[in-house]
């Protein structure tokens, strides 16, 4: 096997960039970059699902918010997921009507209530859980697309049950609720579960719980069953951070530590990249303590109704 050095690594890139039949595609790799939209093809989340192969993409539910994270396991991780998403089907009672999972992630609540006996359908942009749907439950009708985008003509009072599983911190807060009012039929109920801000963040990832529950008294919803279960998922945000510190962090040393013994003139020219991204990683990792997470989010589980019964709706599905 040949062996890569810094002067080949370097020889290499040189001649892929000073080659000119190479420039019309490094152009097209750039424009596509420029035009990505990370929920239709979310490599992140792709990774995630192959670390945890269960179907699920939430912080998972643990009965045992006070297990240490040197207690967990990546099998334990999992299990936690599906805990999370059992809790999420009880909520939706009887199978009485269709239900929309919005945001179905890899399909782990899609196939929980297929096994309850209910009639799910799959709301998703994203290409690859797209392409993973379509292969490992291609019975189960599958929307493509952002809930903002669902067709009204076809799904006007269609549901009994929408799920919002940490999906709504990517919708608008604005016209996610009023969509969402327009596709239930009149008894039907909203279940969202997800995080929001509840203090100044550095990540300003989730909706403020004041904005949000504002916007619910403004169309017309009310909140008729609420959890709050932060500590119940801080136990995997402890396991994320403590390998984080465990192995992200001295492996990056020890890398950093042999370029500059090895390569000292490498290490010299990248010395400010590479402090760059020592940085980028621990504030990422600064992020994920749960400590930090506490303080400044917390993770609801949401049963929503309609204050004022909705407009009247063909019980049977279609308007």
């Amino acid at each position: 096997m040949k062996k890569i050095t810094a002067r080949s690594a370097v020889k290499s890139v040189a001649r892929r960039a000073l080659t000119p039949r190479n420039w019309g595609p490094f152009l097209q790799r750039l424009r596509r970059n420029r035009s990505h939209h990370k929920a239709a093809d979310d490599a992140q989340l792709k990774l995630y699902s192959q670390i945890l192969p269960g179907g699920f993409l939430n912080y998972g539910y643990h009965d045992d918010a006070s297990v240490p994270p040197e207690k967990l396991s990546l099998d334990a991780i999992q299990r936690a997921q599906t805990r999370y998403g059992e809790r999420l089907v009880d909520l939706v009672g009887a199978p009485t009507g269709p239900v929309l999972d919005a945001g179905c992630g890899m399909g782990g609540l899609v196939r929980l209530l297929l096994q309850r006996g209910f009639a799910p359908t799959a709301l998703t942009p994203n290409r690859v859980q797209i392409r993973h749907l379509r292969t490992t439950l291609p019975s189960v009708p599958l929307i493509e697309g952002r809930l903002e985008q669902i067709s009204l003509d076809t799904y006007r009072g269609f549901f009994q049950t929408v799920i919002t599983s940490e999906s709504f911190q990517y919708m608008d807060l604005r016209s996610a609720p009023g969509i969402i009012d327009k596709i239930l039929r009149p008894s039907g109920r909203w279940i969202l579960c997800d995080y929001f801000r509840i203090a100044p963040t550095a990540r300003p990832s989730g909706h403020a719980w004041s904005e949000f529950t504002s916007e619910l008294d403004r169309q017309g919803w009310r909140i008729v069953s609420a959890q709050d279960i932060t500590p119940n998922v801080l136990p995997t945000i402890a396991y994320v951070s403590m390998w984080g510190q465990r192995l992200a962090v001295p492996l990056t040393g020890f890398l950093f530590d042999r370029l500059e013994r090895k390569h000292p003139a490498v290490h010299f020219l990248f010395q400010d990249l590479l402090a760059d991204l020592d940085k980028y990683m621990r504030d990422h990792l600064e992020l994920s303590d749960p400590a930090v997470f506490a303080r400044e989010k917390k993770y609801m589980q949401l049963v929503i109704e309609r204050a004022t019964p909705g407009p009247a709706q063909n019980a049977n599905g279609h308007p």
